[in-house]
């Protein structure tokens, strides 16, 4: 995998939130290559796995990414889904390469 890639980020959905808006909200954690934890909130159809109310947490999931840059072996993904602030900047994280995974269709 490399630059403009596709690919899947593991994560793990910690708990389910609500249910409105449909389809749920879910609050998903994984840490980033230097060990810092990150927490994203977000509809659960935006996270891979089966994810529902009654789901027992934690559980295994994925967070869809693009890779934006590669360097040695750390990736700089960035959500595809999620921006923020009024420039809709892109949330960025750096990550092993090795632990990302092809995008799967479900």
């Amino acid at each position: 995998m490399g630059k403009g890639d596709g690919c899947e980020l593991p994560a793990t959905a910690v708990v389910w939130l609500t249910d409105d808006p449909q389809p749920g909200i879910v609050l998903v954690e994984f840490a980033d290559v230097h060990g810092r934890p990150h927490q994203l909130v977000g509809k659960s159809a935006y996270f891979g796995g089966d994810l529902r109310p009654t789901s027992t947490y934690p559980r295994l999931t994925s967070i869809e990414c693009t890779i934006d840059d590669v360097i040695d072996d750390i990736a700089t993904v960035s959500t595809r889904w999620l921006d923020g602030g009024p420039d809709d900047v892109p949330f960025l994280f750096d990550v092993r390469l090795d632990i990302l995974g092809p995008v799967t269709t479900g």
